[in-house]
């Protein structure tokens, strides 16, 4: 590689490193007048550092002049020196870690606001467990660097500076010996530095993958049970982890690379100002200004070895910040306008909707036409993969991109408020989605304008009364994560009273009664009867029961609908696909499920 290209991704990454610093700066925006006022603390660490050796100097000499008085004098302020020194570092340390705990907090937040709010696509490239990682893992990980390094490397840093500038005021051609081992250092520790940034990406990136892979394993750990994959399993994830282990072991060392050469400089340095200083200028210092000159030169190297080892802390932070911003300043949202949805009665119409779920993915539907009105049940039916599900994603606007025309009361969906969008549409879906918290919040949401009597109003529709008074605490009953402490049943219940108490205008059901038995489901259905009167509802079921008694079904077959009608009307097309499947489901002698 030639060398301007290396001097380019130098100078971007320089530039990166500041645009990274700059989001984090503005991030930590509450928190700058207690930075600013540690800052503050910081520059008083390093007048005391400064102050301290020139106290000696000046003690030194009251002892070469026999002057007991200044002496006990020099005595007492090298005491306060300590004490402001003490005072201060205590002080700068316990402020700028509670800000930097406080920005890293609100970072995280910062980063899982922005994750839910990304449309279902996005969800689909992107293992949970890489999510989490971003989301958890870099946060924690920048958190855990920034108490541990930060808080002393900008006092390190001033340090250095404050020193230099001693070594020269005591002797300036003495201290060329030490500026003439800066390029080297300088070198050195730009080389390193390059070489740990991308090793750490390569950490957190193998961490990424590392954790997704384990969630995967298992959230689907009955099915790698079932079909006795563990070992498999359990072998793809040692290979996973053997990247992370190697790009862990390189970056450590670079660490101790670059720690041991500042080591050895420090020796080579110290080595040289006693040859030059007792046999080139032997007899030209005072013998007090020597002594602080070699303790200002053992000061200097205490907080550069201090900085070479948190040099690799800092490219560890900004490795995690760079995977942080880059997942922030990702914009998969669905594209929305500003239109407010409004009314208790409203029209669903797709008009020749045409969509797939990816560029190079082949079409999920295909020019899609119906008209669904207030007070009308339409029943979606087909095989898998026939596109039953995606209509009603695209409804809810879980996906975009759609060809044609998607219009609910009216107004096209994309011209229309998301949220507003969802406040007037209930959905119930075949996958159960319950989360730690009471009975009561797995169905109001967290909503406060839904009080218990509509709750309660809810739970009685779905014929689930008998089911929470018999929970330990009724609404008050404690929801375990996935609803592990609750049957399938009582899941699917709970989510359909969950829809209801919402009360929206129109209702989504997509199997919405997989999980509950056929005398349950006959009871939901008689039960909510006179409520669908009032509303606009489609579902996506394969229950005979169910497609029965919507007002019109329509079945797909490869993303089309090729044929619609009532029931007895699908049921007298000579050689329908509709009528075939009841057909035949009826000589299996048992209910219609092949609309799957």
């Amino acid at each position: 590689m030639s060398n301007p290209a290396p001097r380019a991704a130098a100078e971007s990454g320089a530039i990166n490193n500041r645009g990274l610093v700059a989001r984090f700066w503005e991030i930590a925006r509450p928190e700058r007048p207690v930075y600013l006022f540690s800052f503050v603390l910081m520059f008083l660490t390093s007048a005391t550092d400064l102050a301290r050796p020139l106290v000696l100097k000046w003690g030194l000499e009251q002892i070469e002049a026999d002057n007991v008085v200044a002496l006990q004098s020099a005595a007492w302020l090298f005491l306060l020196v300590v004490l402001i020194d003490y005072g201060s570092r205590s002080g700068f340390s316990y402020l700028i870690s509670v800000s930097f705990l406080r920005t890293i907090n609100r970072l995280r937040s910062v980063v899982f606001r922005h994750v839910i709010h990304m449309k279902m696509a996005f969800f689909d490239r992107r293992p949970v467990g890489s999510l989490m990682t971003r989301t958890i893992n870099d946060c924690e990980s920048l958190a855990e660097t920034l108490r541990a390094g930060i808080a002393t490397i900008l006092v390190d840093a001033v340090s250095v500076v404050v020193y230099l500038g001693v070594l020269i005021s005591l002797d300036w051609h003495l201290s060329t010996t030490l500026l003439l081992a800066a390029p080297v250092v300088w070198l050195v520790v730009r080389w390193c530095g390059h070489r740990l940034r991308n090793k750490y990406l390569e950490v957190r990136k193998a961490l990424a993958e590392s954790n997704g892979w384990m969630a995967e394993g298992i959230g689907g750990v009955e099915i790698l049970q079932l079909f006795r994959q563990e070992a498999f399993s359990g072998k793809a994830y040692r290979g996973i982890n053997r990247k992370y282990r190697q790009a862990t072991i390189t970056s450590n060392f670079y660490d101790a690379l670059l720690y041991s050469f500042i080591e050895a400089v420090a020796g080579l340095v110290t080595a040289a100002v006693l040859v030059v200083g007792f046999n080139m200028r032997f007899g030209l210092l005072e013998i007090s200004t020597m002594i602080v000159y070699l303790d200002v030169v053992n000061r200097l190297f205490t907080p550069i070895r201090e900085l070479s080892n948190k040099y690799a802390t800092i490219q560890q932070a900004l490795a995690a910040l760079q995977r942080i911003f880059e997942l922030t300043e990702t914009d998969d949202t669905i594209q929305q306008g500003d239109a407010q949805l409004q009314g208790d009665r409203l029209e669903v119409a797709f008009e020749k909707v045409s969509f797939r779920y990816g560029a190079d993915a082949p079409l999920v539907l295909k020019n899609i036409d119906f008209a669904l009105s207030p007070g009308q049940v339409f029943a979606l039916v087909g095989q898998t993969g026939s596109g039953k599900s995606t209509i009603g994603k695209l409804l809810t606007r879980a996906y975009d991109g759609y060809d044609g025309h998607v219009r609910v009361g009216g107004q096209e969906l994309r011209h229309l408020d998301v949220h507003s969008l969802r406040r007037h549409i209930a959905v119930v879906h075949q996958d159960v989605e319950l989360f730690p918290g009471s009975l009561r919040e797995n169905i109001t949401m967290f909503d406060p304008s839904i009080n218990d009597e509509k709750v309660m109003w809810a739970v009685r529709l779905v014929k689930a009364e008998h089911m929470v008074q018999q929970l330990n605490g009724g609404l008050d009953y404690e929801v375990r994560e996935d609803g592990g402490n609750l049957s399938s049943g009582q899941m699917q219940l709970i989510v359909f009273a969950r829809a209801l108490a919402h009360d929206a205008p129109i209702v989504l059901m997509d199997e919405a009664t997989a999980s509950v038995d056929s005398v349950t489901e006959a009871w939901i259905q008689q039960a909510i009867q006179q409520i669908f009167k009032h509303k606009t509802v489609l579902i996506v079921a394969h229950r005979l029961s169910t497609i029965a008694a919507a007002d019109r079904i329509l079945v797909l077959r490869q993303g089309e609908i090729i044929e619609q009608g009532t029931h007895e009307a699908l049921q007298e097309i000579p050689d329908g696909y509709y009528a075939t499947l009841v057909e035949s489901s009826k000589l299996n002698k048992h209910e219609p499920s092949v609309f799957v």
